[in-house]
């Protein structure tokens, strides 16, 4: 005769013994200001991050970076604003700053909703564990803000010169869509209501043969000049790689338009197909004046 065995209940091992959770000391405090942001598209908005080290960071081999996150509603990364932590990091040695969440004009708008902002410190592989802000996200990534998308546009309109090429991807949630400009160019904003300014992310390209660069001027270095029309700013930034500009425009003219133009003294020259072209729009965005 069989022997029949009684029927146990099924029994799920928790896996957390295994390492859910952390355990392990934060290595900072972190505070992140203001706590709800509202984001239009497309402006820029600064947040205020309030680092408070407090131990090594074990396994360190090049600069920490910090990340920031945009999460939506089904917890997908849409937007990222990473950047390098601004200072060597030091025990017990304040570091404060800004860093910019945007919608970028180059870029479709978010869909209106609220979204979360997510913070964390890493390097390679490495993410370091932190206190002081929300609850975990993923691994070592903490909520930091809310973020409510509204509806509709803000700001002045914008609108770019011939000289401009048609938008191209970007290729990653920080630089989603790019514009080349060749030779010189304007960028003009109309319907400007209100004092605020105008943030530029532009990349002078670095040529590896067979491109090449063909710089104009003594010195051949490449380099962009830029001017504005309210205000009478003029900027310049030279060398290759990223360049960040903030526009100011301090009194709106009665015509509500302003004239950006870029000058750069170089052409970039593609060695496969020989295209010309200058400077590239990496992202642009508004912030209007806080009062």
């Amino acid at each position: 005769m069989r022997k029949i065995l009684p029927v146990l209940p099924l029994v799920i091992l928790s896996l957390c013994a295994a390492g859910c959770g952390d355990d392990a000391t934060p290595v900072a405090r972190v505070e992140l200001t203001p706590r709800t942001v509202r984001l239009s598209y497309p402006e820029m908005r600064a947040v205020r991050l309030n680092w408070q080290p407090v131990a090594p960071l074990e396994g360190l081999t090049d600069e920490p970076l910090v990340f920031l996150h945009l999460r939506d509603e089904r917890d997908q990364v849409v937007r990222t604003f990473d950047h390098p932590f601004p200072q060597k990091w030091s025990e017990g040695t304040p570091v404060v700053y800004e860093a910019r969440v945007f919608q970028s004009l180059l870029a479709p708008p978010l869909p209106p909703g609220k979204y979360k902002l997510t913070a964390g410190l890493y390097e390679g592989k490495e993410r370091w564990p932190l206190e002081g802000l929300g609850e975990e996200a993923d691994d070592r990534e903490y909520v930091a803000a809310e973020v409510e998308v509204p509806a509709g546009t803000s700001g002045p309109k914008f609108l770019f010169s011939p000289s401009w090429l048609p938008i191209e991807p970007g290729g990653d949630r920080y630089v989603l869509a790019r514009r080349w400009l060749v030779g010189r160019g304007a960028i003009r904003l109309t319907e400007v209501k209100e004092q605020g300014t105008l943030w530029l992310l532009l990349k002078i390209p670095n040529a590896n043969p067979p491109d090449r660069l063909e710089v104009q001027g003594a010195g051949g270095i490449p380099s962009v000049l830029v001017r504005g029309t309210c205000g009478g700013v003029e900027m310049n930034v030279s060398g290759p790689g990223m360049h960040e500009l903030e526009i100011p425009v301090e009194s709106p003219p009665a015509n509500g338009i302003c004239r950006i133009g870029l000058r750069p003294n170089f052409f970039f020259i593609s060695g496969a197909t020989g295209e010309r072209r200058s400077v590239s729009l990496e992202n642009a965005a508004w912030s209007a004046a806080r009062r």
